[in-house]
């Protein structure tokens, strides 16, 4: 719903944004807290990941392409669901409501997780597995408690821990070179001696999470100049940017630390860090890590909870959660958002951190790539609204290869992982009949 959001309130303001500008507001919009655990998830499969970066940065630049179309075609839609729905009808923007809403809960306590995994680092006591869980409750719950004094404490939480974010990623991306070393990225190639193509659509699949929210790209159109050729060529170069920033860094940190020594790491920005600039250097980026996490994790409980809300009053959504004249935000929403939030936090704690957070990223990852899908349909759907037939092979291209992307990741998941994720659509389904009786 965010996308629609800017959309709406961008139409107003002068088309005055160049490429290089909307690029960097495309970067912005992924890079966040979501890399700070996923050197320990991929670890276990071995450097043979950044094979898998490589994969997902495919995947993520031919599904950004096609927002970039549906953009262009559908300029009024209100987000991931008014893109589905315009294209493919009511039922299945229900489906696209609730399965984004899913995967925003499931995505925020991976994030949450990312911050008690870095409480950790700070404070010892707190990197066993119950006090760990304990930590990731508190984050979840004070981000319910910001947001629920109202959004303007949201968005100043977010302003102060933006900056400080990136100073783990860009120190470990650019100083870390100088301590890489080749021999050690060798020996952790392949640890668990997978047959290589599985090591790399599963490390894709994981590596994808660093992706989620490209889709936001889309909704500078409005503000950007010559929109039709700008917005496609700044998306590709925002998701360019991104992925070079994230494959830089995970590179070096397997050239940092040993493959076993990093899946167990709660924290592996920062024991790379203490390898380099010693225990006091660790720390800091250690406090860095913490507060953007635990500024991101407040964002989106306020975003989960205002996707129902937004929902509800379109009818899209159970009318106990529509908005209530007066309220600075939803209750009902915020309680059962932190309530979903808390009960996944509880049923996929595990004794190592990078296999939960993995656990959690990928089902996180997987309900966004079913919405990707729709999307995807949506544009075959909307394709004859081009004027031109060399437009509308464009947009048919574009959305196959997009859905073969969004296809093959789903594809590399678990068992466990698929059932996960298969829950949402079924209450999505119940939910529009529900909608369709009243």
């Amino acid at each position: 719903m965010t996308a629609g959001t800017a959309a709406r309130s961008a139409v107003t303001a002068p088309a005055a944004m160049g490429v290089l500008g909307a690029a960097a507001l495309v970067a912005g919009s992924m890079i966040g807290s979501g890399v700070y655990l996923l050197p320990a998830s991929l670890a276990s499969i071995g450097s043979i990941s950044i094979l898998g970066w490589l994969a997902a940065t495919g995947a993520a630049l031919a599904l950004a392409a096609m927002f970039a179309w549906l953009a262009a075609i559908a300029p009024d839609a209100e987000g991931l669901a008014g893109y589905v729905q315009v294209g493919l009808g009511r039922f299945f923007g229900v489906q696209a409501t609730v399965v984004y809403w899913a995967c925003n809960w499931v995505g925020t306590v991976a994030v949450a997780l990312a911050a008690a995994g870095y409480a950790g680092f700070l404070i010892p006591a707190l990197a066993a597995p119950a006090p760990r869980l304990f930590t990731t409750l508190a984050v979840i719950w004070l981000g319910v408690t910001a947001s629920w004094i109202g959004p303007r404490v949201v968005a100043r939480v977010e302003g102060v821990t933006l900056f400080a974010g990136l100073a783990p990623i860009l120190l470990v991306a650019v100083a870390g070179w100088f301590w890489f070393d080749p021999g050690l990225f060798a020996r952790g190639w392949n640890p668990s001696g997978a047959e290589p193509f599985a090591a790399v659509r599963s490390s894709a699949l994981t590596a994808f999470w660093a992706f989620l929210g490209l889709e936001c790209a889309a909704a500078v159109a409005g503000v950007v100049r010559d929109p039709a050729r700008n917005v496609p060529r700044a998306t590709m170069v925002g998701v360019l940017s991104a992925a070079t920033l994230y494959i830089a860094a995970c590179t070096v940190l397997m050239g940092l630390l040993p493959a076993a020594e990093l899946a167990r790491s709660s924290a592996p920005f920062s024991d790379a860090t203490r390898a380099i600039l010693g225990i006091g250097g660790a720390g800091l980026i250690a406090v860095c890590a913490f507060l953007r996490a635990g500024g991101c994790a407040t964002g989106w409980v306020l975003v989960t909870a205002e996707t129902t809300r937004e929902a509800a009053d379109q009818d899209a959504f159970l009318p106990a959660f529509k908005s209530r004249p007066g309220e600075p935000a939803s209750a009902v929403n915020l309680l059962t958002t932190g309530g979903l939030m808390s009960l996944v936090a509880v049923l996929t704690s595990t004794p190592t951190l990078g296999a939960q957070f993995a656990r959690l990223a990928n089902v996180a990852v997987i309900l966004s790539l079913m919405v990707y899908v729709l999307a995807a349909f949506s544009l075959l759907r909307l394709r004859g609204r081009f004027r031109t037939s060399g437009l509308r092979a464009g947009a048919t291209a574009t959305a196959i290869v997009a859905v073969a992307c969004a296809i093959a990741l789903i594809a590399s998941a678990s068992a466990v992982e698929l059932a996960w994720a298969c829950a949402p659509p079924l209450a999505a389904a119940v939910l529009y009949m529900r909608l369709r009786r009243r």
